[in-house]
């Protein structure tokens, strides 16, 4: 990872946000294009209890739960965990 969080929230992220997931969850990056297995049961662990079913509101959650978390990265991930 070359471009750092701080940097990333003031300029854009430009890192691929399944390796930011495993920075912050562990595990290794998939090759499918999901997000990393660790990361994924920590978000709909924190999206159960939520009622919404919309992205915005699912991103604002994650990024609660876990403000280190870039927008790129928290958009990412809310759009699988959201998913059936």
């Amino acid at each position: 990872m070359t471009q750092s969080i701080h940097a990333a929230k003031i300029f854009g992220d430009k890192v691929d946000p399944r390796v930011r997931l495993v920075a912050l969850f562990g595990g290794e990056v998939p090759e499918g294009g999901q997000p990393p297995a660790p990361a994924l049961a920590w978000a709909r662990g924190v999206l159960r209890d939520s009622p919404s079913e919309s992205n915005v509101a699912a991103i604002s959650i994650l990024r609660r739960a876990k403000p280190e978390m870039t927008l790129k990265t928290a958009t990412f991930l809310a759009a699988h965990a959201i998913r059936n």
